[in-house]
């Protein structure tokens, strides 16, 4: 197992805390406002705390968005580790607007990462399904903080990435709560 396939949001990134911010920059003179507060967030959907968003990808999708997006803590640092033992791939779904800032935020922060492969949800308005089920991980490792990505993989170690949500909390494999335990686990 020499090739390593990493999730993006919530796994590289810290996506709910930069969309909590953001939402707060946004909705913070709507009435009905209340602070976000990323330490809180249940949902995937992020709607327990950022309740005045319509749809979420308004703010996944937006160049604020990924402005002001952070690595998860050591993230950077345990990944260029990584890249000297394991072929390193970066997998992650969202609208086209959403991957396309992805890309160059990628390119940006992850220069060293040549491998990514991006899926975009517009697919799936033709009724096609489209998941991380779509890319071949076999004889692979996959970190990801969504439960129903790591079941539909073929990847042969699935680690699920990051604390406990609603979406991630009744796996039953492999969990690394930060990067430094993936970095103990793999290295």
């Amino acid at each position: 197992m020499n090739k390593l396939f990493l999730d993006f949001d919530c796994t590289i990134a810290d996506s709910v805390k930069t969309y909590c911010n953001v939402y707060n920059s946004y909705y913070k003179e709507r009435k009905g406002f209340k602070v976000a507060d990323h330490s809180k967030v249940k949902r995937y959907d992020l709607k327990d705390q950022c309740h005045l968003v319509d749809h979420q990808e308004t703010i996944f999708s937006s160049k604020e968005f990924f402005k002001h997006l952070e690595f998860m803590p050591h993230a950077k640092e345990v990944i260029e580790r990584l890249g000297c033992k394991y072929e390193l791939v970066i997998c992650s779904i969202g609208t086209l607007d959403n991957i396309s800032y992805k890309s160059q935020w990628i390119k940006n922060n992850l220069p060293f990462i040549k491998n990514v492969v991006l899926v975009s949800t517009a697919v799936e308005a033709a009724s096609i399904k489209m998941d991380k089920s779509s890319v071949n991980m076999k004889d692979s490792i996959f970190i990801d903080d969504h439960v129903e990505n790591l079941l539909s993989s073929n990847a042969e170690l699935k680690i699920c990435f990051g604390k406990e949500f609603e979406w991630n909390k009744n796996w039953m494999g492999h969990r690394c709560f930060n990067w430094k335990e993936v970095e103990n686990l793999l290295l």
